[in-house]
C-alpha cells in the first residue's frame, strides 16, 4: 500500500485535487448600468438594470441562481430572484440582469430626500449560487457603496 501512495501519478492527482478544491470567492460588485424604469401604474413598477461583477477567482464558474433584497439609503427599493445560467470567466467582468418589483411606498417617502442629493448609498444583500464542474455552493453577497444620481 505504501508503494502505490508514494507513486509519481498518485501524487500528481492528490496535489490537483487539492489545488482545485479551493473557497470560491463571491464576485465583487463593480456597479449598476443599463437603469429601465417601466410599469403601468405607480404601483406596478419594475426597476430593470444590468448588475456588472467581477470574478476573482482563478477558475471559470456558472452562476445558477440567487436572492437579493435592494436597499437605497437604507430602505428596501425591492426584491428579485434571479434563476438563470450565466457561464463566467476567470478574472473577468460580467453582468447579471435584475429585474426589481419596486416597493413603491418606501420609494415615495423617501423621493424628496433623494433628490435633495448627489449620491446615494446602495446596498444589495441576499445570496447567490455559483460553482464549477457541477460543485455549486451558496454564497452570501453584501454589497455596500455610495453612488452617484444622475437625476439632472
Amino acid at each position: 500500500m505504501n508503494k502505490k501512495l508514494r507513486s509519481p501519478l498518485t501524487c500528481l492527482v492528490l496535489a490537483v485535487v487539492l489545488i482545485s478544491c479551493r473557497q470560491l470567492t463571491a464576485p465583487e460588485y463593480i456597479d449598476v448600468a443599463d437603469v429601465q424604469v417601466s410599469g403601468k401604474s405607480l404601483t406596478n413598477t419594475t426597476l430593470s438594470a444590468n448588475v456588472r461583477l467581477y470574478n476573482p477567482n482563478k477558475s471559470n464558474l456558472v452562476f445558477k441562481s440567487g436572492n437579493l433584497d435592494i436597499f437605497v439609503d437604507n430602505r428596501l427599493l425591492g426584491h428579485t430572484e434571479l434563476d438563470s445560467t450565466i457561464y463566467i470567466s476567470k478574472l473577468d467582468t460580467f453582468q447579471i440582469p435584475v429585474d426589481v418589483q419596486v416597493d413603491i411606498n418606501n420609494v415615495i417617502g423617501n423621493a424628496l430626500s433623494l433628490a435633495m442629493k448627489d449620491s446615494v448609498l446602495l446596498r444589495i444583500e441576499g445570496k447567490i449560487r455559483i460553482g464549477k464542474s457541477g460543485v455549486f455552493i451558496t454564497r452570501p453577497v453584501r454589497y455596500e457603496q455610495k453612488e452617484r444620481l444622475n437625476l439632472f
